[in-house]
């Protein structure tokens, strides 16, 4: 059995003096640690233990269905699958350290899934994903598994893992749940002993806590959930053909728009500081808003914005596939301009103007960012 290899290249995140002088209490007079202790308490660990069951469930649903592979056991498999694929939702935001170095977005949901990548991978009997590159995007994660386990034809998926080859696709689902599984650990673990490195280090530099945390929550709004997951479907930045092909969930494509509705919850608690399990409200980025003098324009336009995405977002079809097909391509325009508002409130008046956080990734959109 083969495994794949890569050559890790570490990334290096130095450490500022500035991160520890500038603790507590912004400029403003904001005590920006209360959004990060708030947000690491009640949002990111409840959120990965969440995750982390889900992943559990599946990988002992995977040892079911591959000791005894037939219908039922399948049907069941993928049922998991899909429950796992929900909560993944409210952890992709968070990319930063563990997750960062090990690619953990990327090797979990890049898609769509490469079919060619995936089948090769099984040829050639990969039983072990040690690490991650940028040539096995789409051959991996949520988007191969749902490959390996609905296929083009879910008639044909028995007969994938009970045929002459059954052994290597048995091999490599157990290979992608596992990788799953393992990195979640080391992310989840990363985080588990990081509270106070986290919650102090408020600084207004590049390597803070709080800058890092806030640019990839609009980093990811803006990237994960308005371009690949609206955007490319419908062809935003070509010709506006449809691409049914590019959806979240190709191979399970009705339960598409439950994943956005996952994703937009899980931007929304962000911004409000609501906790995951939705018993408290702690603080968030709207208390920081309203603690400022000059953004009661920018919280209600926010607020409308979501409402206005949400009511864009409950008029799609659940298989984004068929909305595709059947000509609604304008109505995911229309959810994808909502969206594009929302990104320019979310980066340039609040992160830029209010809160004085610089972008800190590459953007192309035309957004002013």
């Amino acid at each position: 059995m083969k495994k794949i290899f890569y050559l890790l290249i570490p990334i290096l995140v130095m450490s500022c003096e500035s991160d520890k002088d500038n603790t507590g209490p912004s400029s403003d007079g904001f005590d920006r640690s209360k959004v990060l202790s708030n947000s690491y308490d009640n949002i990111i660990i409840p959120a990965y233990n969440e995750f982390n069951i889900s992943l559990i469930n599946l990988d002992d649903r995977k040892n079911t269905f591959i000791n005894d592979i037939n219908e039922q056991n399948l049907s069941i498999l993928r049922a998991s699958w899909v429950e796992a694929y929900k909560k993944w939702q409210a952890i992709e935001m968070f990319n930063i350290r563990k997750a960062e170095q090990i690619n953990y977005a990327s090797v979990s949901n890049a898609y769509p899934c490469i079919e060619e990548k995936v089948i090769n991978n099984i040829n050639d009997s990969i039983s072990e994903i040690v690490s991650f590159t940028s040539s096995m995007l789409g051959a991996t994660g949520f988007p191969a598994i749902g490959y390996l386990i609905y296929g083009n034809d879910s008639s044909n998926v028995l007969i994938n893992f009970n045929g002459t080859d059954g052994l290597k696709y048995s091999a490599y689902l157990n290979a992608l749940i596992s990788n799953l599984v393992v990195n979640t650990d080391l992310v989840k673990s990363d985080w588990m002993t990081a509270r106070d490195e986290f919650v102090n280090s408020t600084a207004n530099s590049q390597t803070s806590s709080l800058n890092m945390i806030i640019n990839d929550f609009v980093r990811y709004f803006e990237k994960n959930v308005r371009t690949a997951k609206i955007g490319n479907p419908y062809d935003a930045t070509g010709s506006l053909q449809p691409k049914p092909d590019q959806v979240e969930s190709y191979y399970r494509p009705d339960i598409c728009k439950s994943l956005v509705i996952e994703s937009m919850h899980a931007v929304k608690i962000f911004y409000t500081g609501e906790s995951y399990d939705g018993n408290n409200n702690g603080e968030g980025l709207e208390d920081y808003l309203i603690y400022l003098d000059n953004s009661g324009d920018l919280l209600i336009a926010i607020n409308s914005q979501f409402e206005d995405i949400e009511n864009k977002i409950n008029l799609l079809d659940d298989d984004f596939v068929l909305e595709l097909n059947n000509n609604g391509r304008e109505r995911m325009e229309d959810l994808f301009l909502s969206m594009q508002n929302l990104v320019t409130y979310f980066k340039i008046d609040m992160m830029s103007d209010r809160f004085g956080i610089s972008p800190d990734y590459e953007d192309n959109d035309g957004d002013g960012g």
